[in-house]
């Protein structure tokens, strides 16, 4: 099977526009916002939910940028909008806990997404949480609840690269997970 680039995809008549005009070696152009954020709707992601507590308050946002950094030391690393009110709580509480979702979260990570409009206590009593070691709120029944306290962070375009050193992990025995793809949800399991 032959992938196709975006150049491949316009000679075939696709119609999108090539990120990249020139030969190689040349200099390249900024790549559209709209066509790469068109090609990372078509990556698979697992749903989750950022919370934090601490001096700057409780607060979450539905997140899909998460991953392994290291086991030794164990760590994670969560990319987050700056302009977030979640981004700005981090930095001041400098704990963060990542609630990996089940397909029955799909309200759930609507209202921490802001659809709906409701306030933050309003979001949190949609389901019930327990504090894990930071005092950040776990998700009770979450696939996973990753609790890390803040390593480092980085700068990149809009967002943050938050690398928290885990204090806390838990799991459960469900074997479903909410993913979300071409901008809609979908359930797998193991």
């Amino acid at each position: 099977m032959a992938l196709k680039t975006a150049a491949t995809t316009k000679a075939a008549g696709a119609g999108i526009t090539p990120s990249k005009a020139g030969a190689p070696g040349d200099s390249y152009a900024p790549l559209d916002g709209a066509h790469f954020r068109e090609a990372m709707s078509r990556i698979v992601t697992a749903v989750h939910i950022l919370t934090t507590d601490g001096a700057a308050g409780r607060l979450g946002a539905t997140v899909s940028a998460v991953c392994s950094v290291s086991d030794d030391p164990c760590s994670i690393l969560v990319c987050v909008n700056r302009s977030s009110r979640v981004h700005s709580a981090i930095l001041k509480n400098r704990v963060f806990c990542v609630n990996t979702l089940q397909p029955n979260h799909q309200a759930l990570s609507d209202a921490f997404a802001g659809r709906g409009n409701l306030d933050m206590d309003a979001r949190f009593a949609m389901a019930e949480w327990t504090p894990l070691a930071t005092g950040c709120p776990g998700l009770k029944d979450a696939s996973l609840s990753i609790d890390c306290e803040v390593f480092s962070i980085s700068e990149m375009g809009t967002h943050s690269v938050i690398i928290g050193t885990v204090a806390d992990v838990r799991m459960s025995d469900e074997d479903r997970s909410l993913v979300y793809i071409r901008r809609g949800y979908h359930s797998v399991s193991k």
